[in-house]
């Protein structure tokens, strides 16, 4: 069931019909396509620099820049064709290369050391977050490079641990905030310095890499300064050339002694001018910005059609070896492992339970006393009825341990005794009534000190489990409940179970028990009960059913199947749950040394409230529901499927609170989110039951959109056919500092589609994204708009949307139609800014639904590369005649770059659309300082200049365009101007007018031809036209000319001289009579001053 536009990267197939594609691809097209690999669109990949197998080095370098819309991690290789050899002089051609990836695109900018052909292949690793996946990368995508020379600066790059430059998610994940975001840090004097501020407890070591110098004599260069919140790294860099920065980070709560490599940068020591040469300045991110959502538009309309390229690719080489084990290459980000179940991390920020039928937490208690300390023999057993819980203890002490160091050993006289052996039995089971422990009722260094504790124990094999219980509790004399349980919570999640050993091990122990992991005899709840039971906590295993990895919407439960266990605990007199299995998930780390191994840990299942975890957890004894109102088990199978995301980000339920809902028709699904605490994006896939994707070629996705305006996030769902669907939906914290978080699946529904509409739904308008309405660069620009929703409707065929915007910026519109091209809706939309305000004016070519995709930039900071800002749907129920607009080149309206520069203000029409009944307007502007000015009215339809059509005039700081159209229709008013102080004679365009004359109510009559002194601050106020229709036998001039000494009125040979009674206005009246019919020119002139006889032209009427 392959997609036939991925397929056809492989398969071509004669009969061009079953290609299946919109257009056909030709034989030579085929032969032209890069070779891709299955894993390619495994991966969400595709191209974005070269959409051709065959390219070529200009001046012996290139950058080649793939997308991908999945976690992934990248690598490469590089072999010269023919030969197949990966060296060049003892160096692998791999070093010749440097690799970035960020804003979900990977760049790898190849500088050859040699000219010829080189095949360069893509290695793609999914993070899938599969336990026990091995470090294996596959190979996704081939270029076949001819290079045409050896680049100038060929040498290899520094031999630093990874083959990825910059910064990246191990340095989030870290806690890190750099200073430096770019792989690379350029200096001309040889200093280096950055910053990464600290979010958490954390460390770095930072080491400098050159080739040809010894490590030790670098390590004297460089220097890192911890300030508690920051780290200050500053080199010296001893001479010019190319280095490598390593970063190594260190997470002391999860991390002991163990620096793990995070990051690197290239640094450049050199001139400015060699610097602005250099290789890296290949990159696409460093010519223009290059966030994941933009769009590239030339001046005139929107490029289209398939790439093709020249040469075959017949000799490429990837072949049948798909896999590469490159063990020394860096470990999937941890956080961005999507687990079987889990997505993530979830801070301990409980939320009250949403489903409609359980009930509310009661009451708060207060702190009210505070254990003993001191060295603790016999374990002090857990008493019930304890109401308050204490403040936490001090921090511990922590020793660093070395892994397989020996532990302490407990004194003679410490002895195990169990919980389970006392009279006292354990506390009935029943919801809490009192303040509920949580985390935060462990002070925070505490915590990091009770969690360190944990994690060094973990280094060091135990003889006995009395040894272990010893050093892990009673050691550190931890008597806080709280901590108690979190110490062996984080063991559990910390120790590598499957590799631990006892030296004696009897039928019945504890030592049996967890041992028997390893077999497979016992579980997690097991052995968190037994170690409860010895460190004085009373401890209850659970059974149940659990909605896990295989659990599907609306499934029912039988015995035998999704069989669960978990724990609850007893802590200071309430019972609280606990699942250490689903809380310990395996990180896939760099395996360089047995000392690397850890558990990543998922804090949601330590404590969670009972009113959330019922959604996934249903107990055999109900009573360990720890609920006020229990929940059957046939409410627990109708319950919708919710992760642990669901809570982190505080989401309800506000329309469908079941697993299965029953569709007839469109279906909307509506979750809130706290929209005044956190910013939430939200995204979705849907998908038939049996797992398929499309119908009928279309991806289903669709057939849905979704969009969040006040809190309410809704999904708006019109399936095409009957039959059972499930709809997954994610969310992800929308922050700048969150930006490269992926989504993580929040919950999903089964939906029954009983009934459709007649006709079939068809899908929505194929807009680049799901998300309708604002997006995440719409609130980054700080734009505004009155358009609450994302569905907007015409009223008479046509739409207006209003966007404020703080400051000068560019707009580009598309309309999108699912049966219509987007050239041919070019006419049909116009965007423009007045102000502070952008105008997209839609008229809609027919009824339907119209999506509207708005791009915007900051032309100060972003060239011409536009990011997509918004979209919206147009929806159009009327039956309308329209006209489409004339197709203009976005940014064509309005102001242009000069308009501010000049000082420049609109009078009249501050829109750069008019709208006329009549052929005739007049436009005026406001000047801040003396300008040349000059005009142009060119036919939209014939693009026929009418420069005779415009007459321009100033008066003082007012400059007019006087115009006259020739017929109906439109024109396009284009407005030139320059400062008169400025000798060139090269006039910039300032601003530009679309004018819609609608009705033509007068002869168009041409003005007197301008010279280039009337556009010099003069005025007319009669006669604006003079033709042989004029009927006056005399004709009455009155005109503005500052400076002027002399005005002569001159028709064929007869000269009039006007008079100034006001400085600088000439009046008078000149005998025209004799002349009209008779193709006669009559001019106006000035003389300046110097030579009398000397007039210039000004004005030349023909009449």
């Amino acid at each position: 069931m392959t997609d036939p536009e991925q397929l056809i990267y492989s398969h071509w197939a004669k009969n061009d019909k079953w290609q299946l594609l919109t257009r056909p691809l030709s034989l030579p097209e085929f032969e032209d396509l890069p070779l891709v690999k299955s894993y390619f669109f495994k991966c969400g990949m595709y191209f974005i620099s070269h959409q051709k197998g065959v390219v070529g080095t200009e001046n012996g370098r290139i950058a080649l820049t793939v997308g991908f819309v999945k976690p992934t991690n990248f690598t490469y290789k590089i072999t010269v064709c023919g030969s197949n050899e990966e060296t060049h002089k003892g160096q692998k051609l791999k070093s010749f290369a440097m690799q970035e990836t960020q804003h979900n695109q990977a760049t790898f900018i190849l500088r050859a050391p040699k000219p010829g052909s080189y095949y360069f292949t893509i290695f793609a690793q999914l993070l899938t977050g599969d336990i026990g996946i091995k470090n294996v990368f596959t190979a996704s995508a081939e270029y076949k490079v001819n290079a045409d020379k050896a680049s100038s600066d060929s040498v290899p790059l520094p031999n630093c641990s990874d083959s990825n430059w910059g910064p990246g998610i191990p340095v989030d994940q870290m806690g890190l905030e750099p200073s430096v975001k770019d792989a690379v840090i350029p200096t001309s004097d040889g200093k280096v310095s950055l910053e990464f501020k600290k979010t958490r407890p954390s460390y770095i070591l930072c080491k400098l890499r050159k080739p040809g110098m010894k490590d030790d004599e670098l390590e004297k260069c460089i220097s890192e300064t911890d300030q508690g919140d920051k780290v200050l790294v500053t080199a010296q860099l001893p001479a010019k050339g190319e280095y490598g920065l390593e970063i190594y980070g260190n997470d002391p709560a999860k991390d002991g002694d163990t620096y793990t490599h995070i990051c690197q940068y290239f640094v450049h020591y050199a001139p400015p001018d060699e610097q602005n040469k250099a290789f890296y300045q290949e990159a696409p991110q460093r010519r223009t910005v290059a966030p994941s959502q933009q769009a590239t538009i030339s001046q005139v309309g929107y490029p289209g059609g398939t790439a093709g390229v020249t040469q075959g690719m017949n000799n490429m080489n990837v072949g049948d070896q798909d896999f590469v084990d490159l063990e020394n290459l860096p470990p999937p980000p941890p956080e961005m492992l999507q687990q079987q179940y889990l997505y993530g991390t979830v801070p301990d920020s409980r939320q009250q339970g949403v489903y409609g039928g359980l009930g509310s937490q009661q009451g708060q208690g207060t702190p009210g006393f505070t254990p003993g300390a001191g060295n603790v023999i016999v374990p002090q057993q857990q008493q019930a009825g304890v109401s308050n819980i204490p403040p936490s203890s001090k921090p511990i002490q922590v020793e660093k341990r070395a892994v397989g160091q020996e532990p302490p050993a407990p004194p003679s006289e410490f002895k195990l005794q169990p919980v389970t052996a006392e009279k006292t039995a354990a506390p009935a089971p029943g919801p809490a009534t009192k303040q509920k422990p949580t985390l935060d009722a462990i002070d925070r260094n505490v915590l990091h000190t009770v969690d360190d504790h944990a994690i060094q124990v973990s280094k060091s094999e135990h003889s006995s489990f009395r040894d272990l219980v010893w050093d892990l509790i009673y050691s550190k004399s931890i008597t806080n409940e709280i901590e108690k349980v979190r110490v062996i919570f984080r063991w559990l999640a910390t120790k590598n179970l499957k590799e631990m050993h006892f030296d004696n091990v009897e039928k019945g122990s504890p030592e049996e028990v967890l041992l028997g992991l390893k077999t497979g005899k016992t579980t997690y709840a097991m052995v968190f009960d037994t170690m409860c039971n010895y460190a004085g906590l009373h401890s209850k295993i659970i059974s149940g059913y659990a909605k896990g990895a295989d659990y599907k919407p609306g499934q029912s439960f039988t015995p035998g199947t999704n069989q669960h266990s978990w724990n609850a605990v007893y802590i200071y007199g309430t019972w609280c749950l606990i699942d250490c299995h689903w809380a310990a998930r395996r990180i896939i780390g760099k395996q360089t040394t047995h000392e690397e191994f850890h558990y990543q840990l998922d804090e949601y299942f330590f404590l969670p409230d009972p009113h959330q975890l019922i959604y996934t957890h249903f107990p055999e004894d109900t009573k360990w529901q720890l609920l006020e109102r229990q929940v059957s088990l046939e409410e627990f199978e109708s319950m919708p499927h919710m992760k642990p995301q669901f809570f982190k980000y505080g989401l309800e339920f506000v329309s469908h609170r079941t697993a299965v809902i029953y569709g007839r028709g469109e279906c909307n699904i509506r979750l809130r989110y706290p929209a005044h605490r956190i910013v939430v994006a939200f995204n979705f896939t849907i998908q038939y039951e049996d797992g398929r994707e499309e119908f009928m070629g279309t991806k289903l996705n669709k057939y849905g959109m979704q969009e969040s305006v006040g809190g309410i996030a809704s999904f708006r769902l019109r399936l095409p056919e009957k039959g059972s669907y499930i709809i997954y939906i994610y969310a992800k914290e929308d922050t700048q500092e969150n930006k490269d978080n992926v989504y993580a699946q929040v919950c999903e529904f089964k939906i029954v589609q009983e009934e459709v509409t007649s006709p079939p739904p068809q899908p929505f308008p194929p807009c680049a994204y799901l998300n309708w309405g604002p997006g995440t660069a719409f609130f980054k620009y700080g734009l505004q708009t009155y358009q609450t929703t994302a569905t907007i409707l015409t009223r008479e065929g046509k739409v207006e949307l209003q966007i404020r915007i703080p400051k000068q910026m560019q707009f580009m519109a598309k309309l999108k139609h699912n049966e219509m091209s987007d050239s041919e809706l070019e006419g049909y939309i116009m965007n423009r800014v007045v102000g502070n305000t952008a105008y997209f004016n839609i008229t809609a070519p027919c009824r339907g639904e119209f999506g509207l995709e708005i791009y915007a930039n900051d032309p100060s900071m972003e060239g011409q590369t536009l990011y997509h800002v918004a979209q919206y749907m147009i929806e159009c129920h009327e039956d309308v005649k329209t006209v489409p607009l004339p197709k203009l080149p976005h940014g064509y309206l309005g102001p242009q770059p000069k308009f501010n520069e000049f000082g420049l203000n609109t009078l009249s029409h501050h829109d750069s659309v008019i709208h006329l009944e009549t052929n005739s307007v007049e436009i005026q502007f406001a000047t801040a300082q003396e300008m040349r000015v000059t005009a142009n009215l060119i036919g939209v339809e014939d693009e026929k200049e009418h420069p005779d059509l415009v007459f321009t005039q100033t008066q003082g700081s007012i400059v007019s365009f006087v115009i006259h159209m020739p017929a109906t229709g439109f024109y396009k008013l284009q407005l030139y101007a320059i400062p008169a102080r400025d000798p060139s004679q090269q006039l910039p365009g300032v601003y530009n007018y679309l004018i819609n004359c609608q009705k033509a109510t007068r002869p168009a009559v041409p003005f007197p031809k301008q010279y280039a002194q009337w556009k010099e601050g003069c005025y007319m106020w009669e006669p604006l036209t003079l033709h042989k229709d004029t009927t006056s036998a005399t004709v009455n001039f009155r005109i503005g000319i500052p400076k002027a000494e002399a005005v002569a009125v001159v028709a064929d040979s007869d000269w009039n001289h006007l008079q100034s009674s006001t400085p600088g206005v000439w009046e008078g009246k000149v005998p025209l009579d004799k002349h009209y019919g008779r193709g006669v020119k009559v001019t106006v002139n000035a003389n300046y001053g110097g030579d009398k006889t000397n007039y210039a032209t000004l004005l030349e009427y023909n009449i």
